[in-house]
């Protein structure tokens, strides 16, 4: 009899154009899980936002990411990207409500799995590092800090270029986020863009003093959970 594909699972991803980034991880990632499986669609970084607003998604590539990614027959749907909680987490959720109601597959996004993450970790001491300057790098610890989660510093890197995030040094953010968690005695350091290399810095010998959570990695984490869910 051949092998069939049929018991196989499968997450799918919706990222931006410009990321390098969540391919490596999700590689790595799934090597632990071999009978799933990862399918990834893309939109437009630019074009993310509607025109003219500043807390709105343009919903159309996203309807159109999603349902490529149903024809795949994925078991779970993330938007692993962290522009949410800029926007406001209520965008994310308002998102996820329409790829379930268009697709009728489960959606959970980067976001939102992070402030799900960080609430059930009330005692740990908590600082950010961001992709952007300093004035983004506020806005969004004051976001999470609107959902419950307590951040206790921060520090930013200034990349104003999405893709630029994609090709900066391992070493370069860990030695950022060391840094970070010497000054204010961190035992936890959120690398806040699914495009930076959080993901190879986590599991760089040289963090053990701190731990890494890496937004790609949060993301990708989050949909495996959810297809599980769909499956029992």
């Amino acid at each position: 009899m051949s092998e069939t594909t049929s018991s196989r699972r499968a997450i799918g991803l919706i990222v931006p154009s410009s990321n390098r980034v969540v391919e490596r991880v999700v590689g790595q990632l799934l090597a632990g899980y071999p009978d799933i499986d990862c399918c990834i669609a893309r939109v437009p970084y630019d074009s993310i936002v509607g025109a003219g607003s500043i807390s709105a998604y343009r919903l159309e590539p996203f309807d159109t990411a999603a349902a490529l990614l149903a024809d795949a027959g994925v078991d779970a749907i993330c938007w692993n990207a962290t522009r949410g909680a800029a926007l406001g987490f209520d965008v994310d959720r308002d998102l996820c409500r329409r790829i379930e109601d268009r697709t009728g597959i489960p959606a959970v996004t980067t976001s939102l799995a992070t402030v799900g993450l960080l609430i059930a970790e009330p005692r740990k001491r908590i600082g950010f590092v961001t992709q952007g300057d300093e004035a983004e790098s506020l806005d969004i610890l004051g976001r999470f800090r609107s959902q419950g989660v307590d951040i206790v510093d921060h520090s930013w890197l200034g990349i104003v270029n999405n893709l630029d995030a994609a090709h900066l040094g391992c070493r370069t953010l860990l030695a950022e986020a060391r840094d970070l968690a010497a000054r204010s005695s961190l035992d936890t350091i959120v690398v806040w863009s699914t495009n930076l290399p959080g993901y190879a810095a986590r599991l760089s010998e040289y963090a053990a003093a701190f731990t890494i959570l890496d937004s790609a990695e949060i993301g990708i984490l989050a949909a495996l959970s959810s297809a599980a869910e769909r499956a029992r």
